[in-house]
C-alpha cells in the first residue's frame, strides 16, 4: 500500500510544470532566464543575466532598422575642370579688380573650380538610391586677374544610382543632372548652364555607419568637362543595407 501511494505522489510531481529559474539581483526585481534559442520567451537585457540563458537578435539586426527609411549625408570637396571657357573682350568695361588690364584667354583654354559639396540621399530599394547635391565655391578667384576662371560657381543636381558592397568597400554608379550658375571677373551678369554627367563612387567603411569615399565624373553634354572629389559620409543603416 505504501509503495502504491509513493508511486502515485511521484507521478503527480512529474506532471507538474517546473517554474522558471530567476537570476538573483539585489538591486532590482528577479529576471527570468530563458534558454538560448527559445523563441517563445523575450530577451531580457541586463548586466546580471546569466550568459547563454537569454534569446538575442540575430547578428547584424542592431544595425538595420527596416521600420526607418535609409538616409545618408555626404560632406566633401569637388574640383571641376571645364574644357572651354568664355573669351573676355579686348576692352574690359567693368573689371572688379584694380590693376593692369587682364590677359585675354584663348580659345580652347581650360579652367577649374574648387567647390564645397553637401549631399543628401535616400534609399529607394536595397541597391537603388536617389540623392541631391549642392555645390558652392571658387571664392579665391573673386579678386584674381585670371579671366579664364569663373570667380563664383554654384550648382544643384539630382542623381539616381546603384550601389553594391564589396568587402570593406561600396561601389556605386550614378547619373546626375541639374543646373550651374557662374560668373567671370569681366562680366556683370552670370551664366546658367544645364548639367548632365555620369559618376562613379568608391566608399571605404570606417564603421557600420560612417564611410569615406571618392567620386569621379564626366559631363555627357559638355566635351572636356569632368570632376573629382572626396567626402565623408554618415548612414542611418549599417553598411547602407548592402550586407546581411
Amino acid at each position: 500500500m505504501t509503495t502504491r501511494i509513493a508511486f502515485l505522489v511521484t507521478s503527480i510531481l512529474a506532471t507538474m510544470p517546473v517554474p522558471a529559474a530567476f537570476a538573483d539581483d539585489s538591486d532590482s526585481e528577479d529576471l527570468p532566464c530563458c534558454p538560448a534559442g527559445d523563441d517563445g520567451r523575450p530577451c531580457y537585457v541586463d548586466d546580471n543575466d546569466v550568459v547563454g540563458y537569454r534569446r538575442c537578435d540575430r547578428y547584424g539586426a542592431w544595425g538595420r532598422n527596416l521600420l526607418d527609411p535609409y538616409v545618408f549625408f555626404d560632406l566633401g570637396m569637388n574640383e571641376r575642370t571645364f574644357g572651354s571657357t568664355a573669351t573676355p573682350p579686348s576692352v574690359v568695361p567693368a573689371a572688379r579688380t584694380v590693376g593692369p588690364k587682364p590677359p585675354t584667354a584663348g580659345k580652347g583654354s581650360t579652367s577649374t573650380a574648387l567647390l564645397f559639396d553637401e549631399r543628401m540621399g535616400f534609399g529607394l530599394s536595397r541597391h537603388l538610391y536617389g540623392a541631391v547635391d549642392f555645390e558652392l565655391g571658387n571664392f579665391g578667384n573673386l579678386d584674381s586677374l585670371d579671366t579664364s576662371t569663373p570667380d563664383l560657381v554654384v550648382d544643384g543636381l539630382a542623381s539616381l544610382g546603384l550601389r553594391g558592397g564589396l568587402g570593406p568597400f561600396a561601389l556605386a554608379a550614378e547619373v546626375a543632372g541639374g543646373v550651374m550658375e557662374y560668373t567671370f571677373a569681366w562680366e556683370r551678369d552670370g551664366h546658367v548652364d544645364g548639367m548632365l554627367e555620369a559618376r562613379g563612387r568608391l566608399d571605404l567603411w570606417l564603421s557600420p555607419w560612417c564611410s569615406v569615399g571618392g567620386v569621379v565624373g564626366t559631363s555627357l553634354i559638355a566635351q572636356g568637362d569632368w570632376m573629382a572629389g572626396v567626402y565623408l559620409g554618415v548612414h542611418t543603416w549599417s553598411y547602407a543595407g548592402n550586407r546581411q
